[in-house]
């Protein structure tokens, strides 16, 4: 795919600035276990640049590699890891070097040379799910080995490499074409609700280290797989003077990064939002602390704070204790499904009533790829009907589903009632059987969602027999 279109002033280049590099690679850095591109494992010793450590011939390099693809390619994230030590022995290095190589490949990626000049070796890292690709070059001297990584997307790709991927509008997918086995939840009758997921986290990213600023306020945001966040917004205020507040809301840039100066007293985050594109609309998700929690602090003193934005999951332990029947606890989406309910032996029910002890089973099953860009796994839940006419489910992982409700084995008619915006809910909006279906957004504003706080509302729909 990139087969060595390289200029010989870049190799050059490259190859001359890390024999001036040397240990001053150091200054400025964090120690790193993993690659923040990747978010697989790196050999031990290495320190990831900071973003305002990174020599600007650097990324110059990788501008001039992206401006020879002449809009065929675009760059995203950048990252530059390195290794400080006694590299004199060619054979040293050429261990080092492949020891990364391992561990991209037993990270999931594959790794393919695009060529070497001296000591430069030029290479991409491919991986179908999701669809990701990244660019890469070594390069050593003496006393440093500096592996340059940049993810790329062809020029007429319409993703975003900084956001999430985003599920298709109408990208059908059958049923018997998922071959993901189907995850499946039998809920009591007289369970109201449920969580599909239970007390599943998807893996919290590693972040660099960084010590609290007396006065400053900082951290990191980054999704799930590690990819930094540029654009999220992050706002805190304070409680200083007579129990009145005031605050200040900032964004991260594009390596995901923030630092805000609260004003004096006792403060805590009013905000930690991301905007998605959401089908043909946009949506704004809350972000979770990294840590689990979210401490009041004294911003004299300084606090460190990184996010991570979610597929779903838990918001915290309090809130689903509190608020287990709310959406507004879990990340992933949500369903309210009610039905006018009568007795079992009720026999001047309406024809369109559920009736009690009818054996319920609501499958979702993935439309084209997830949130997460996956594939997905189909979801099967199987409920005793009861007489309250309700039953709500939640923490559903986002994406577009296709929706199919019956009761006692047969087909029930499936209707939105709560179609605040065409984009979302249920499509077509009544359906026999099976339709589509896409969770409904709380709000369009990341600058007016709260962290640790799912940010969907549910998706209401009415069933009937037919």
């Amino acid at each position: 795919m990139f087969k060595t279109n390289i200029s010989i002033l870049f190799i050059i280049f490259i190859f001359l600035f890390a024999f001036s590099f040397g240990v001053a690679a150091q200054d400025g850095s964090v120690s790193a276990q993993s690659s923040e591109i990747t978010a697989s494992q790196v050999p031990k010793g290495a320190e990831r640049l900071l973003p305002e450590s990174v020599p600007a011939e650097f990324n110059q390099a990788f501008d001039n590699l992206l401006d020879e693809g002449k809009g065929k390619l675009q760059g995203g994230e950048r990252e530059f890891l390195v290794w400080t030590g006694n590299y004199k022995n060619v054979s040293t290095a050429a261990r080092s070097r492949s020891q990364i190589e391992t561990n991209f490949r037993n990270g999931g990626w594959i790794f393919e040379s695009q060529g070497k000049n001296g000591e430069l070796e030029l290479f991409t890292l491919n991986r179908d799910s999701p669809r990701r690709v990244v660019l890469g070059f070594f390069v050593s001297d003496d006393k440093v080995i500096v592996c340059g990584l940049m993810e790329v997307f062809l020029g007429n790709d319409k993703s975003n490499p900084q956001k999430p991927i985003t599920p298709p509008k109408n990208s059908q997918t059958p049923s018997s074409s998922n071959n993901s086995p189907a995850k499946s939840v039998t809920v009591d009758k007289d369970m109201q609700w449920i969580n599909v997921m239970g007390n599943e986290m998807p893996p919290m990213p590693d972040f660099p280290a960084l010590p609290p600023k007396a006065g400053r306020v900082r951290g990191y945001v980054k999704d799930w797989t590690g990819k930094p966040l540029a654009g999220a917004n992050i706002g805190i205020r304070s409680s200083y003077l007579a129990g009145y507040y005031s605050g200040g809301q900032g964004v991260t840039d594009k390596n995901g990064y923030y630092e805000l100066t609260p004003p004096k007293g006792m403060a805590n985050f009013y905000n930690a939002g991301y905007q998605i594109e959401w089908g043909e609309g946009i949506a704004a998700v809350s972000l979770h602390p990294a840590d689990g929690k979210l401490d009041s602090f004294v911003t004299t003193d300084g606090a460190v704070e990184n996010f991570v934005l979610l597929p779903y999951g838990i918001t915290s332990r309090e809130n689903l204790q509190e608020n287990a029947h709310l959406p507004s606890t879990f990340y992933g989406g949500a369903i309210f499904l009610s039905w006018y309910s009568a007795e079992a032996d009720d026999n001047n029910a309406p024809p369109f009533a559920v009736k009690d002890d009818a054996k319920l089973e609501i499958t979702l099953t993935p439309e084209g790829r997830m949130f997460d860009g996956s594939a997905g796994q189909p979801i099967v839940i199987r409920k005793t009907a009861g007489i309250s006419g309700s039953f709500r489910i939640h923490n559903i992982p986002l994406g577009r589903y296709k929706i199919s409700i019956k009761a006692n084995g047969k087909p029930l008619k499936i209707k939105d009632t709560k179609k605040n915006d065409p984009n979302f809910g249920l499509s077509p909006t009544e359906a026999n059987g099976e339709a589509s279906i896409l969770f409904v957004p709380g709000s369009a504003k990341a600058s007016m969602v709260s962290p640790q706080f799912g940010a969907w509302d549910w998706v209401s729909l009415n069933i009937e027999t037919r």
